[in-house]
């Protein structure tokens, strides 16, 4: 088992699809009002750039790892469905620092009768979280079109969700083709291409360390 960990470094749209009377888009949370990234939104984007690295690879004409290696691991078919045998690779969700302690201490003031109408999950949320509006302009006249005012909550930049992630009898190529996925993955959520979702992935131990595994392809 290793530590996955994934710093923000930019606001992130992380939406969880639902919104409310005040927001049209809100972030992915508990039931505190704590932000975290689910196990399956860490597994698709480390899937999507582990099949990236591949197909550098593959235009390098490097041999590392393939695109059918990568398939197995992420236990995903050639048509990519996820395949119904039992994965080997397991990630947990992404969870702040230290969040059974913040979570129990804030499950606490939310039962408190004095506190519960203080400590909301909507003002956790908010200590974590950041608002952006958004309007279309009409380009003629520079103004905005009327009924398209929208918003969105933001995970803010520099928060750390940290979770652990595992590989059954891990092989050097499963090594490396997730060592490689993690370097190159920089982003998640929505309107990446907007500036938004910027983030640094990092596993904790020198095994994944890509030097050590030969990265010097990773430099060619």
């Amino acid at each position: 088992m290793y530590t996955l960990t994934i710093k923000l470094l930019s606001p992130t749209m992380l939406m969880s699809g639902q919104g409310d009377v005040n927001t049209d888009s809100t972030i992915i949370h508990d039931r505190y009002g704590i932000p975290y990234i689910p196990a399956k939104r860490v597994r698709g984007v480390l899937y999507e750039s582990a099949l990236e690295v591949a197909e550098m690879m593959e235009l390098s004409k490097l041999d590392a790892f393939t695109i059918e290696d990568v398939n197995i691991l992420f236990n995903r078919s050639t048509d990519d469905q996820l395949v119904e045998d039992n994965p080997k690779l397991a990630i947990s969700n992404l969870t702040i620092a230290d969040y059974d302690t913040v979570a129990n201490d804030i499950a606490a003031l939310q039962s408190d009768k004095n506190l519960n109408k203080i400590f909301t999950k909507d003002r956790i949320l908010g200590e974590y979280t950041s608002m952006r509006y958004y309007t279309s302009i009409v380009k003629k006249s520079g103004t905005a079109c009327e009924g398209t005012l929208h918003n969105s909550r933001v995970l803010n930049r520099n928060l750390e969700f940290k979770g652990h992630i595992t590989i059954d009898d891990m092989t050097d190529t499963e090594r490396l083709i997730l060592s490689c996925a993690v370097r190159n993955l920089t982003g998640i959520g929505g309107k990446r291409n907007r500036g938004f979702g910027r983030i640094e992935c990092t596993i904790d131990d020198k095994v994944f360390d890509l030097e050590t595994l030969g990265g010097k392809l990773w430099n060619k």
